[in-house]
């Protein structure tokens, strides 16, 4: 009654232990030396090094849940303070407006003082009031969503920025009900995003009061701050993964086994569950396969014997990033240097698309007199990741010390690449996932998670990890279920 989990990631990893809980034997294979995927953390001269992601996004409960599970409750640890972003626009840095959700204020005031935006720009954002709902149908693109409703100033500085840069493809090509669909909730309820948003913020803020839990708060007549939207671990990430790492490898029904590549699988209808093939011939053959493989590379497996599935996901287009750890002395640095880092807006001639300054945004991260920084080249930089890492380097130091002010060259460097790993959420994105997953119907043995599909941070691939697992334990569990297609 094995279970095959395809790929030790993050969602590999969470799917490994999510079936190990439930007394399922399951055989873990990853194709590489090591487990953990792009979550990879790294101590070099005391900077904690992040190859990949720092952090992780506290409104998705899949992360925290996890850690604290873990008994890594007390290892998390929230940005310090002040918990100040710049956005770099028109060649100066302008400070992220207090108050600030996912592009759209939640305090008025603070939003209409910022220097962010010009007067008219301001106005222009105000038609948003008045505006009717645009009422398509089917899968739109972000930006022009936004654009019409808000105007550029807003897509160009602070949409494009960040939602952009979190999935690494332009605004104007991702997919609104894939990537921000409570934007388009929120004007089907409110018609105006302003007043949603603003609406949105007094109902959190009323949740807050009534279940405020700060006695000290309570007392001082006003409820306890709501907590960051983003968390880490003391140790960096990988602090993560060495721990579900540590308690998979304990469980007598799960076997890990790395430096084995998958070549392809077989797979049929009723009953005769999954082969899989490795490099060198041999074959396993398991009862159940979860696939956290990167797209393309699923794509690859389920050629055979899933082509049409195969064709959708190959219709999940990725983009090539970067990341350049960058570290200094302080008395390289200009006097006055604040804030956690900076978004790049659209139209700045920078290489790089966000810059943070990790060791003013977490604890622990520098030596004492230092600064870490962490510098993001993004898929739009194109012939850029064509050179060497020396080429990347300089690019981001020039950017970084051309933009904050930096004198001298780095005191360490470190890149970290990643082609083709990006899955841009382009419009169309759920019809090709729900595409793919129509076609492995017949097939209810097979099952998807990954970065991929429904969320590329972290809580997003452990919670799909932990949800294809919990689908192929209701089916074992129901016995004959899983030998036939569901209906």
């Amino acid at each position: 009654m094995t279970v095959l989990v395809v790929g030790g990631g993050i969602t590999g990893l969470a799917s490994a232990y999510t079936l190990g809980k439930a007394g399922i034997p399951t055989l873990l294979l990853e194709g590489s030396a090591r487990l953990g995927g792009k979550v990879r953390t790294e101590t070099v001269d005391g900077f904690v090094i992040e190859h990949g992601p720092d952090s992780f996004v506290t409104y998705r409960p899949a992360g925290i849940a996890l850690c604290r599970e873990l008994g890594l409750g007390e290892a998390m640890v929230v940005p310090l303070e002040p918990r100040t972003v710049f956005v770099r626009a028109r060649g100066r840095f302008f400070r992220f407006p207090e108050g600030m959700g996912l592009v759209l204020p939640t305090k008025l005031r603070p939003f209409l003082a910022s220097d962010l935006f010009s007067p008219l720009e301001k106005l222009r954002m105000g038609l948003d009031l008045v505006l009717p709902r645009d009422g398509q149908a089917g899968d739109i693109a972000v930006g022009p969503f936004l654009r019409r409703r808000l105007g550029r100033a807003l897509v160009d500085r602070l949409a494009g920025p960040l939602i952009g840069g979190v999935y690494g493809a332009p605004i104007d090509e991702l997919s609104l009900d894939a990537v921000v669909p409570q934007l388009r909730a929120s004007e089907r309820r409110h018609r105006s995003l302003l007043l949603a948003s603003l609406a949105e913020a007094r109902a959190r803020a009323r949740i807050t009061r009534a279940s405020g839990t700060d006695g000290n708060a309570r007392e001082r007549g006003h409820a306890a701050a709501p907590p960051p939207p983003f968390v880490t671990l003391a140790g960096g990430t990988g602090q993560l993964v060495d721990a579900l790492v540590a308690a998979v490898r304990a469980m007598s029904s799960v076997e890990v086994r790395t430096g084995v590549a998958v070549e392809h699988i077989e797979v049929s209808g009723a009953g005769a569950g999954v082969t899989v093939g490795l490099a060198g011939g041999e074959r396993i053959h398991g009862e159940a396969v979860i696939l956290a493989t990167p797209a393309r590379v699923t794509a690859t497996l389920l050629d055979a014997g899933a082509p049409e599935a195969s064709r959708h996901l190959r219709a999940i287009t990725h983009g090539t990033t970067a990341v350049v750890n960058l570290a200094y002395r302080d008395d390289q640095l200009p006097a006055g240097l604040t804030g956690h880092g900076f978004v790049v807006a659209d139209g700045e001639p920078l290489t790089i698309n966000a810059c943070t300054l990790s060791s003013r945004k977490w604890p622990g991260r520098a030596p004492d007199g230092t600064l870490l920084v962490r510098a993001f080249i993004g898929s739009g930089a194109g012939r850029v990741h064509q050179g060497s890492d020396e080429s990347l380097i300089e690019a981001a130091h020039r950017d970084v010390a051309g933009t904050l002010g930096i004198r001298g060259r780095p005191i360490l460097a470190l890149v970290s690449r990643y082609p083709d790993a990006m899955p841009h959420y382009t419009v169309g994105h759920l019809g090709h996932v729900a595409a793919a997953e129509a076609a492995l119907a017949p097939f209810p043995a097979v099952r998807l998670a990954g970065a991929a599909y429904r969320g590329a941070g972290l809580p997003d691939c452990i919670g799909q990890g932990q949800a294809a697992a919990d689908a192929l334990i209701g089916l074992l569990s129901r016995g004959e279920a899983i030998l036939e297609p569901e209906p």
